[in-house]
């Protein structure tokens, strides 16, 4: 018997629908369903996840299990859904194959940002798809070192905000804001949103780089005014509005985000 989550955007009467079939579907079969994903029901384990919405839903879901790491099964009702790859048509001949043990897992780089004031830390983030220090009609004045064991360099950016994006990230805020899209789940992409890095490491006018996910990143405000200070903003849920010297560590997390593939 397996246990199987299911949620389903809450705007979308069709989604639901189809939630209600599945589950009716899946205990015909003998397995038992969930379709609130509280606190006991997560503690208690389950085999899989069905995701039944868009990307948002998706980037919610992974958010929410990701300390236990329950792989996804992600039906797509939203547009283009690049992180949803089941068409409606198709999740009872999929989740067949699940039940047969058809099927591989795909294990994706999440993202972690640890927030310090002095030599206590305040605050862990973890994200899936990228950690923006930043936020709206926040002003940004930021240096940065970034180091990989390898090399170590500084830089410094004023703008809107510096975003640092996971491969799975990459199609998203950070495309928007001029980054490239990663095709590779082992580094992570770089982008100054409406602005410019400063760097002697770095060629003049560059706006975006990609590094390893074993890099470090280690950024404190600039901006002396403390009145307009950023917020470190993971998924784009503003999480934490930063203080005056506070250190923002971002770097590769330990968690993953696991997702089903079926051919």
């Amino acid at each position: 018997m397996k246990k199987i989550g299911i949620v389903f955007g809450k705007r979308k009467p069709e989604a639901k629908r189809l939630g209600f079939e599945i589950t009716e579907w899946l205990q015909k079969r003998g397995h038992k369903t969930f379709l609130r994903l509280t606190k006991d029901v997560l503690e208690e384990g389950l085999d899989f996840i069905v995701t039944l919405g868009g990307d948002g839903l998706v980037l919610g879901t992974a958010n929410k299990v990701a300390k236990l790491e329950t792989p996804l099964f992600r039906v797509n009702f939203g547009r283009k859904g690049y992180l949803c790859d089941i068409n409606p048509n198709d999740v009872f001949e999929k989740l067949g194959k699940i039940l047969r043990e058809d099927y591989k897992i795909e294990s994706r780089v999440r993202i972690r940002a640890k927030i310090f004031q002095g030599d206590q830390e305040i605050k862990d983030i973890d994200a899936l798809n990228e950690i923006l220090v930043g936020g709206i009609n926040r002003m940004v004045f930021a240096e940065m070192e970034v180091s990989d064991g390898k090399k170590k360099f500084m830089l410094r950016a004023t703008g809107d905000g510096i975003i640092l994006s996971t491969s799975t990230g990459s199609t998203g805020y950070s495309v928007n804001a001029g980054g490239s899209v990663v095709l590779i789940d082992n580094v992570f992409g770089i982008v100054a949103s409406n602005a410019l890095f400063e760097s002697d490491f770095l060629p003049l006018n560059t706006k975006s780089f990609i590094t390893s996910t074993e890099a470090i990143f280690m950024i404190r405000s600039l901006d002396h005014r403390k009145s307009n200070l950023p917020y470190v903003v993971a998924d784009g849920q503003r999480d934490y509005k930063l203080k005056d010297g506070d250190l923002v560590v971002i770097q590769k997390s330990s968690r993953s985000t696991l997702f089903v593939k079926i051919e």
